[in-house]
Formats: structure tokens, sequence, C-alpha cells
């Protein structure tokens, strides 16, 4: 009996005194163990004691007066002691014996055997038994306080359907399913099994691993079936409610703008026909005008109408376009630009005479080892034209605007920037110039045309490619800005061919 305490504490609860002193003598008889055995007579005074605790064993009479041991010892168990009790009685029958058992004794005498070496291998036993039972009482309260604090509902049945463990979050499922608020009256087990069996005939002929069960008030839980190793089962559900109701205001939110970016094309057919149609009009006419010999008189109102009618169709069209982009109602294609260099002299020769007229020189340099990019020709043409233009408009007679293509390693990044000595920009107007319509200088009787919609496309074009574009300016001094293109589009110069090939 090693590990036990130096004295161990007895409780006896027993109505026959001359039971008692022999079994105070047995007990008194065991070797190398002192004892010391409390005894009551009285039934409801013996549970009071062991209510009080700091007792290591109790021994319970199977009749006392006119109670009963198993009565004593079922409520003990029921109200959670854990204390050995082992259950004397004076007949030795089986249906005593497993009555004590299904009770809950630790163990079970029979007076009229009793010896000091039973008794020990008695207390032994049960006390190796209670520390079992504490242990696994530990791991229940353990197992119920996870049940409890996790987020999901979960119910395990055993082998037979029985539903040994079930949290309150999936007993709420259970009520909501019934239409009964939570903290009414408790669910009776046989209630309880058949909502969980009416769960698992959904899930035994769902096609999927899960099935959604809706409460009378709305709520909405997705709920799991796993089978156990010992061929039970374990529920898990989960409240999709806020999940549900979510997708329903994203799907809506899709439907709507669907329909958006449906009027939106509508209104932008509509309004390209509604504006080209009569500038072209407007455009051809003037151009008759200046071609009839015998309007002399009228060539240079002509000239100035043409103009003006030109200049109105590229603000309309630039804003078409825009908005075209934006709403993701343009498409691109990816082509082979097989000679980069090549490409950007055909742009820059539509700009010749604005650079001319403004007495600012082009210069071009690429890094050899680019030979093309996979880029939409028109997007790339838009995006240089109207960088081009604006360091053209912004840059001071006799000086030098930059179109430059370099690579970066080793990631294989394209910088396409187009380089200006001209104004620059405020610092604190830097932030600025990507959003639409905006204007460093927007006074009435500013100095530079524009609507403010360059750098915006070129963002969004750049975007729409994969890229990005970064503006590096100085007040004064100049500005830089660059298209910068992803690897995954550009094609390198093969020199030991003379080719293009796409890496």
């Amino acid at each position: 009996m090693s590990g036990m305490a130096d004295t161990l504490k007895i409780l006896l609860i027993e109505d026959d005194a001359e039971d008692c002193r022999i079994t105070r003598e047995v007990i008194d008889a065991i070797p190398g163990r002192s004892f010391d055995l409390e005894w009551w007579e009285d039934y409801d005074s013996g549970y009071a004691r062991l209510e009080r605790g700091g007792v290591d064993i109790c021994f319970v009479d199977y009749e006392i007066s006119d109670r009963s041991g198993l009565d004593f010892i079922r409520m003990a168990r029921d109200a959670g002691h854990l204390t050995p009790l082992v259950l004397l009685t004076a007949v030795a029958q089986h249906d005593i014996d497993a009555g004590a058992m299904e009770a809950g004794a630790s163990d079970y005498l029979d007076k009229s055997e009793l010896s000091a070496r039973m008794v020990e291998r008695t207390i032994r036993h049960s006390m190796a038994h209670s520390e079992s039972m504490k242990a696994m009482a530990a791991q229940s309260g353990l197992l119920s306080m996870t049940l409890e604090n996790a987020r999901a509902g979960i119910a395990a049945l055993d082998v037979n359907g029985t539903c040994v463990a079930i949290n309150s979050h999936f007993d709420a499922m259970l009520d909501a399913i019934v239409g009964v608020p939570r903290g009414k009256a408790a669910r009776c087990p046989d209630a309880t099994a058949m909502l969980i069996d009416q769960i698992a005939e959904q899930l035994d002929s769902a096609a999927g691993e899960s099935v959604e069960v809706k409460g009378i008030e709305g709520a909405i839980y997705e709920v799991t079936r796993n089978k156990t190793p010992l061929h039970g089962s374990v529920f898990v559900s989960m409240d999709v409610t806020g999940q549900r109701i979510l997708q329903q205001e994203l799907y809506g939110a899709k439907q709507y703008a669907e329909a958006a970016r449906l009027a939106t094309s509508s209104f932008f057919t509509n309004l390209s026909h509604e504006l080209r149609t009569p500038l072209h009009g407007i455009i051809g006419f003037s151009e008759l005008i200046l071609n009839d010999p015998a309007a002399k008189e009228t060539s240079e109102y002509a000239t100035h109408i043409n103009e003006c009618g030109r200049s109105l169709l590229t603000v309309v069209n630039t804003v078409i376009s825009f908005s075209r982009i934006e709403s993701g109602l343009q498409s691109f294609s990816d082509e082979k630009i097989l000679d980069l260099s090549a490409f950007i002299a055909e742009v820059l020769r539509t700009l010749e005479a604005c650079a001319t007229d403004a007495e600012v020189r082009l210069e071009v340099a690429i890094d050899e080892r680019i030979g093309g990019l996979v880029f939409d020709p028109m997007a790339l043409r838009t995006m240089l034209l109207n960088l081009v233009d604006n360091a053209i408009r912004f840059s001071s007679p006799d000086s030098v605007v930059t179109i430059r293509a370099s690579l970066s390693v080793p990631d294989e990044i394209v910088r396409l920037s187009v380089i200006d000595t001209g104004i620059g920009i405020p610092r604190d107007k830097q932030r600025y110039v990507f959003e639409a319509f905006y204007q460093v200088d927007s006074h009435l009787s500013r100095s530079y045309e524009g609507i403010g919609l360059g750098l915006p496309l070129v963002k969004l074009l750049a975007e729409a490619h994969g890229g990005a574009v970064d503006l590096v300016s100085e007040e004064g001094v100049g500005t830089n800005v660059s298209i910068i293109i992803p690897d995954l589009r550009l094609l390198l110069a093969d020199f030991s061919n003379q080719r293009i090939v796409s890496v």
C-alpha cells in the first residue's frame, strides 16, 4: 500500500454497532498502516460527513435502517464524489454485486468473509480505482471545456447512436430548428436524438459532405459528419447565416455592377455616335471648303473650324477611351512587337512637327539586350504619344526629350522612360497627377493645354498589362516618367543568330 497517506481516514456508514466493532478490528489488524476510522450509524448524517470531505475511503452498509446503501452510493456518484465507496453486505448475492457496480461502487465485500488481507486489498484497489476516476474526470472536464469553447457546434454519438456529448452551440442549433428560444426548458434526450437523426438522414442523401440546415427564424447552419475509429459519429455545425447574407449581398452587388457596366457600354456607344458623327461632318465640310478654289475668302475660317473640330474630336476620343478602360470595357491583344526601336521611331515621327515647332530635340536610347515586347500595339503607342507629347509641351526651347528603354538585372524588368528637362512638377502636386482630370495649373488662363487625362490614361494602360508607372520630378529641373513592364512581356535580343526570342 505504498504511496498512500501515513494515516488513512476511513468513513464507516453502519447502523449495527457489533458489525462496526468487527470491521474496526479487521482494519486494525492490517499490518504496516495506521487508520483513523470514523463511524456514523445514520444514513443522512453519514452522507453529510462525506460531503464535508477529508475522507480517503468510505465503507457503506447495504442496509442502513430502512435505507439502501446502493442509493447512498448512487447519490454520491451523481453528486460528483470520486471518493472510493465500498459496499458491505451480510448476504453474498450476484445481483447485489452487480447492483453495487452499476451504482458506482469501487468494490463489494461480504461481511461474513472479512479479513485483514481482503480489506487491505479492497482499500488498495479501490483507491487506485478512485485515482483512475479522478484522471478520467479531469480528462472529461478538459474535453467538456474544449467542446464548450469551440466556435463550432459539436455533438458526439456512440456506436449505438446515443448522444454522449453535445456543446451549447450545437444545442442552440437544434433549438433554432424547432423554433425554441434559448434559455427555455431543456430538451429531452429523445427529442435531441430525433433531431440529430433527421440531420443524419439529410447527410445520407446529400451529394456532398455537408448539408445546410435552416432554423425557423432564418438562421442557416452548415453541418458535417465524421466517423470515429469506434464506429461512432461526430457532427460539426457552423452558423453561416452572416456568410450567406454577405454572399447574397455580393451577388446583388455583382449583378448591379454588371448592369452598370452594360449601361456604361451602351452610354459610350451612343456618346461615340452622337459626338463623333457631327464632328466628322464639321471636319469634312471644312475640308471641302478649304479645297474649293472659289472659297478663298472663307478659307481662313474653314481652317480654324477644321483645327477646332479635330482638337475637339481628340478630346472626345481621349475621354471615351479613358472611360472604357477604367470601366473594364476595353479589351487588349498581346502581340509581339519584335523591334522596339523601329516601333518607337514610328511613334516619334507623328510628333516630329510638334517637337520642331517647340524647338525640342528628341533622342532615343534603347538597351541593346531589349529586342521587343509582348504588348497591345495601340496601347503602347497611346502611352508613348501621351508621355512624349507632355514632355514636349512642358519643355523650353533648345531642350532635349529622351526616350530610354533600360533593362534591370536580374529581374529583367523593362523601364520605358520619357525624360525631359522642363518645368517639373511641384512636390506637393505629384501625388495627384495620376488622378483623372487633375491639372497642376488649374486656372482658366493656364499656359499649357490639356484635359488632365494623359498620365491617368498611361497608368491605366500600364496596369492593364501587369505593369506600373513611376514618376520622378523636381520643379525647375525636369520630369522622368517610367513605364515599368514585367519580365513576362520582354523579348530579349539573341546576338548569337540575330533573332528575337521570348523569355
